[in-house]
């Protein structure tokens, strides 16, 4: 059975005195898909920018943050889209997808949206989904889903995220899963279904980057 811990929220992040956001510990580790996401949007933006501006390297720079920030907008927007559905506000496109889908995988289950934890272990997190029962899921929005396998879209950090997940609300087997939503079609969605065996490897990895966390930042959740 699912527990909970008592939480507070501080401009949109989640603390309380036993824990730090989750996103900032798996933050540390090293995310080379990502990097070469940004390095491909800052290539892009300098053929955009006037090679003889004396400012050529900080505004492709910043061409380039800007295509990252447009990104992360329209996931808050899509992510809000599903909230809102799982809440019973709205139908949404993305909303209707990935409910028929779980009507028909996991029928049955009563589902959570966007609720928040603290674990006793220190660090607190936001579950953009999950059911009492222990599945865990996250939704990711990408660009040009089409033709594309959800199983080619994950990354040890996702399935991480999942585990820290379960391991903060006390379900030692969850099932797992991540959703990607195309950003430009949100009706297109691909699921992936974590297997049970990385579970454990996970989790080890989360606790690894959190006694790292904790180490750098000379924290102990113990003392507070």
């Amino acid at each position: 059975m699912l527990e909970k811990n008592n939480y507070k929220s501080e401009a949109g992040h989640w603390y309380d005195q036993d824990g730090t956001p989750m996103y900032t510990i798996i933050g540390m580790s090293a995310k080379p898909s990502l990097e070469n996401w940004k390095i491909t949007e800052a290539l892009k933006a300098s053929l955009k920018v006037d090679k003889d501006d004396p400012n050529y390297i900080s505004k492709c720079k910043s061409a380039g943050k800007e295509v990252g920030l447009e990104a992360a907008k329209q996931g808050t927007k899509i992510h809000a889209q599903i909230e809102q559905g799982f809440l019973g506000e709205k139908e949404t496109k993305p909303y209707k997808v990935i409910k028929a889908w779980l009507d028909e995988t996991f029928p049955d289950e009563d589902w959570i949206a966007e609720d928040s934890f603290c674990a006793t272990q220190g660090y607190g997190g936001k579950i953009d989904l999950y059911s009492k029962s222990g599945i865990f899921i996250d939704f990711k929005t990408k660009d040009n889903l089409e033709d594309k396998e959800a199983s080619k879209l994950v990354y040890d950090d996702h399935g991480m995220q999942l585990s820290a997940y379960a391991q903060g609300c006390n379900v030692e087997s969850p099932k797992r899963i991540s959703i990607f939503v195309d950003r430009a079609n949100t009706s297109l969605v691909l699921p992936h279904i974590w297997d049970t065996d990385s579970h454990t490897k996970h989790t080890e990895m989360f606790n690894s980057l959190l006694t790292y966390w904790k180490l750098v930042k000379n924290y102990d959740s113990e003392t507070l």
